[in-house]
């Protein structure tokens, strides 16, 4: 038998003994249903005796509220409520007939009886009390024979209540056998049902796990690495044979599984004999030998075509640092021709490319810079006769420096005067804006007042609406007094005076009311116009205020600028001083201006002779090395013997001394720079002027004596004396600039 039959043996027994459970509560439950209904039959049985007996009170109630009631139409509402008792009482008894099994119905019908009776009594007392008076309705229901009606008929009731109770003990009780004898008998049929099912269970269980534990060990086995082990059962038809050979499968595989990892082993150690390969290769490469290469024959065509990959990459690798080192030894001996040759691709393309393109800028920067040294021994002789020009203007400054420094003192003594009526005036500013601040503080103060004012004028008229109200009240009193009194005839007489008197004062004090109420909206309307009156000075001292604290700002602003003209003033006449310091430094700074022209020509011959040893083309006769120039001679001599001193062009203006000397002169206005930053452009003594800031040679040109701390070109504060001129006085402005570039020295 397969393992689904013994299962399903297994569950129809315990269907069988399910079903015998079943059955058993089934009847149980039935006989507590029917127990139950019984049960809750009495309850409600029970529950309406009691609520008879409630209603039969709600009624005795109702009929004393007639009995006590004043009128017809008090003893109305107590009628209402106690039909509505009767009508429940009704209700009640229609539902409780149904209840009642036939053993118990005589006892019910002699309550009905009694009910009957109860209820003839209360309908004629509900009569008299609606259509003739509480009084009949008293004499005919509060007496001792409706009294002995009513207890007899709560007596009736609490017989058949106490009965239903009695029976009400004994179905509890017997409800509590019954749940003793169902809970036995489901126990026994449960206990029966789980012995047999255990029984069936085990049997089927001894022959299912048995040897599902012995394929269970085999498996572990087999899982262990001991692939030789038997698997058994495999002969058998059921679930068992076919797990026993889905393990033999798995015994099959695990053996093919073992052979292909000796393979991937064999594998792993060449991948790992090539990765060592690789690894030195690279450690080469990384210190820069790329003369190693990775063997090809390792026995796998996809190993032998990466190492084959790897051999082509350093290759050509080599290959290209390898002619970029042949052009930049070249290049670190002088030799410009030289360009990277050969074959590349990729980067080593890119680097060929850019290799080359440096190469040629350099040997175009070399030849500008060859024909920029005949540009500089123009620019000696304009400097010469720049010397000239500036001398004149020195003498031409010390005239102007004295005029300035006259207007200047008259200037200075008139922006003291203003400074002092400026201060003057923002004190008294100070002081009024003060007092118009504390006149604003005592308005808004009396605006405050007025309108506290105003608000108990307002409270005061509600007091007289107050006033007014009670003698209306006290009016319509007296009316209802004088009224009364009249229906009392004689002996109201007195009191129909006093409420005459009464109505009289009222309407006096109505009238007073009244008149207070006119003279107090009269004032409240001059108090708002006084408000009124006081909002609009607030508002004027407000306005007064504000203009007051503009006034006294423009007074400090103005102090303010005339304190910022006298500082100026100050700085002028610092200015002016410098002026004149500077205007001495210029006469000395004109001898030195001779003596740099000549060197300037000196040092462009240096360079000539360093561009030479560079060899720009191939074939040229240029020197390779770094030898010194031959002219080494010429440039120790002294700058008035100096060989190119005799040759230089006749004198040309300054705009074209500057273009000739290869820049162009900057504006001078607004240019606050020193001499020294104008004549950066060109190369510092003893150091070869070379455009890409390199030293190209090992020949030490003679230096330029450095000029004195009396005569050293300084930033010139001219032009900073005008800026600070043209601050202090806005209108007026600043002087021409001078139409050349050597003013800075």
């Amino acid at each position: 038998m397969r393992i689904r039959g013994k299962i399903n043996v297994i569950l129809a027994v315990m269907g069988i003994v399910t079903l015998l459970v079943a059955a058993t509560a089934m009847m149980v439950v039935r006989l507590y249903d029917n127990h139950f209904d019984r049960y809750v039959s009495l309850t409600e049985r029970v529950y309406n005796g009691e609520r008879m007996n409630r209603l039969v009170t709600a009624v005795v109630m109702e009929s004393r509220g007639i009995y006590a009631a004043k009128s017809l139409k008090d003893a109305a509402k107590f009628a209402d409520g106690m039909e509505k008792a009767l009508a429940d009482i009704d209700l009640l008894l229609e539902g409780w007939r149904r209840l009642v099994p036939d053993a118990e119905r005589p006892a019910f019908d002699a309550m009905l009886g009694k009910a009957a009776e109860f209820r003839t009594v209360r309908q004629e007392t509900i009569r008299l009390g609606r259509e003739v008076s509480p009084e009949a309705a008293s004499v005919q229901g509060n007496n001792d024979a409706n009294r002995a009606n009513r207890k007899a008929f709560q007596a009736t009731i609490d017989g058949i209540v106490d009965q239903d109770r009695r029976s009400l003990e004994n179905i509890r009780k017997a409800g509590d056998e019954l749940v003793s004898f169902a809970t036995l008998l489901i126990a026994l049929a449960a206990g029966l049902g789980l012995i047999v099912s255990m029984a069936i269970g085990l049997m089927m269980a001894r022959r299912l796990s048995r040897p599902i534990l012995t394929l269970s060990d085999t498996m572990k086995r087999l899982a262990g690495g001991e692939l030789e082990t038997p698997v058994p059962f495999a002969e058998q038809t059921d679930e068992v044979g076919e797990m026993a050979r889905a393990v033999e499968v798995f015994k099959r595989n695990g053996l093919s599984m073992t052979a292909q990892a000796r393979e991937e082993a064999r594998q792993r150690a060449r991948a790992q004999e090539l990765q060592t390969h690789v690894a030195s290769l690279v450690s080469a490469a990384v210190v820069g030998d790329f003369t190693r290469r990775v063997p090809e024959r390792s026995g796998d065509p996809a190993l032998d075509q990466f190492a084959a990959s790897v051999n082509a990459l350093v290759e050509s690798v080599e290959a290209g640092i390898g002619e970029t080192r042949h052009v930049i030894a070249r290049l670190a001996e002088g030799d410009l021709s030289q360009n990277m040759t050969g074959n590349f691709r990729g980067a080593f393309a890119e680097l060929q490319t850019n290799m080359n393109e440096t190469l040629s800028q350099l040997r175009t920067t070399m030849q500008d810079l060859r024909s920029a040294t005949d540009g500089i021994h123009g620019g000696a002789a304009g400097l010469r006769q720049a010397s000239d020009d500036l001398s004149r203007r020195t003498e031409q400054q010390a005239a102007a420096l004295e005029e300035t420094s006259s207007a200047i003192e008259e200037i200075a003594s008139a922006v003291r005067l203003s400074t002092d009526r400026a201060q003057e005036a923002a004190v008294v500013m100070t002081d009024a804006a003060r007092s118009t601040e504390q006149s604003g503080v005592i308005v808004r103060d009396a605006v405050d007042a007025m309108q506290r004012i105003e608000q108990a004028s307002a409270e005061i008229g509600q007091i007289t609406n107050v006033i007014d109200e009670i003698a209306f009240q006290t009016n319509l009193l007296a009316l209802n007094a004088g009224v009364e009194a009249a229906r009392a005839g004689e002996a109201g007489k007195g009191f129909a005076v006093v409420a005459q008197e009464v109505r009289e004062l009222a309407q006096r004090a109505a009238k007073a009311a009244k008149d207070i109420k006119g003279l107090i909206a009269r004032s409240g309307n001059e108090v708002s116009s006084g408000v009124r009156l006081v909002q609009e000075a607030g508002r004027a001292l407000s306005s007064i205020d504000a203009r007051v604290q503009s006034v006294d700002g423009y007074i400090r602003e103005i102090a303010t600028a005339a304190r910022e003209q006298s500082t100026g003033l100050k700085e002028v006449s610092t200015a002016i001083n410098a002026m004149d310091q500077v205007t001495q430094r210029n006469a000395a700074m004109v001898e030195e201006i001779n003596a740099a022209t000549h060197k300037l020509a000196s040092e462009a011959d240096h360079v000539s002779d360093m561009v030479a040893s560079f060899r720009l083309e191939e074939g040229a006769g240029a020197r390779t090395g770094f030898a010194p120039a031959p002219h080494s001679a010429d440039r120790t001599a002294s700058p008035a013997t100096a060989p190119r001193a005799s040759q230089s062009p006749p004198p040309l203006s300054p705009t074209a001394r500057s273009e000739r000397a290869g820049f162009t002169p900057a504006p001078a206005a607004g240019r606050g720079t020193s001499s020294a930053s104008s004549s950066s452009a060109a190369p510092a003594p003893g150091r070869p002027a070379s455009g890409f800031g390199l030293r190209l040679g090992r020949a030490k040109a003679p230096r330029v004596a450095p000029a004195s701390e009396s005569s050293r070109a300084v930033v010139s504060p001219a032009r900073q004396m005008m800026k600070t001129v043209a601050k202090a006085f806005a209108p007026a402005q600043s002087a021409k600039p001078a139409e050349d570039n050597w003013e800075e020295f």
